[in-house]
């Protein structure tokens, strides 16, 4: 059984890519908006939880739960319904079969390994990022609607060297995940992607946190050679029509 949580603190989630990314969306918003959901799996208790963010899904288990093919049916017909442009969640909640409409990207997570300074790193403004990470332009609204509330409650952080930017997507307990990594065409080649990874993870190894993204395959090769250390994979399901 899913169903919908109104009050919801984030308690016995497992220690993971997907919770964290669960408790990163509570965090900035709680539990009072349209757009940001949360649900329980239940199968005689609570075994799992699912966020429905802005178009996506993420769900994960709680305290080591093994759900049944029930379960994992119910969850295919969730996200049928849903209809998100993506999901992402433990392969113990997907059957053999996937989800109809989707395909299966496979990813790899990489530790960013820290530099020897922190020197140079200042604060972008929010459109300049938005340019650098060419995201289509309708999107610009919901982009900084949501980066914006991130920011300025503490939850994310922009951050750029030389030309180059990347987002502070969250902080969880000793971890920091960051996205949107991005060079203006122009000045790709010269190391300022790596310098702005390595000088992150500088400062918030100074700040306690170890930092980490996740990366397509068309870009492992990319973070191998700046460095990055593949720390562990999955795959994400994207909607086939995006």
């Amino acid at each position: 059984m899913i169903r919908l949580i109104e009050n919801f603190d984030g308690s016995g989630l497992e220690k993971s890519h997907y919770s964290r990314v669960i408790l990163s969306h509570l965090s900035a918003y709680g539990t009072g908006y349209d757009f940001c959901l949360f649900y329980e799996i239940v199968e005689r208790k609570r075994i799992g939880v699912i966020s429905v963010f802005n178009g996506s899904v993420t769900a994960d288990l709680t305290d080591g739960a093994r759900p049944s093919p029930i379960i994992r049916r119910e969850i295919r017909e969730f996200v049928d319904f849903q209809s998100p442009y993506s999901v992402e969640l433990p392969a113990g909640l997907v059957l053999k079969s996937g989800f109809p409409g989707y395909k299966s990207s496979e990813r790899r997570f990489f530790e960013v390994i820290p530099g020897e300074t922190s020197d140079g790193l200042s604060t972008p403004d929010f459109d300049y990022v938005f340019n650098a990470i060419s995201l289509p332009g309708d999107s610009y609204p919901l982009w900084l609607t949501d980066t914006a509330k991130r920011v300025n409650s503490g939850f994310s952080e922009l951050i750029r060297y030389e030309s180059s930017v990347l987002t502070v997507r969250f902080k969880a307990p000793g971890l920091a995940f960051v996205t949107d990594l991005a060079t203006p065409e122009e000045d790709r080649g010269k190391g300022y992607a790596k310098e702005l990874l390595r000088r992150t993870a500088c400062r918030l190894k100074s700040e306690g946190y170890i930092t980490y993204l996740a990366a397509k395959p068309s870009l492992w090769e990319f973070y191998e050679k700046v460095g990055c250390k593949t720390v562990g994979g999955d795959f994400i399901y994207l909607k086939k029509e995006n």
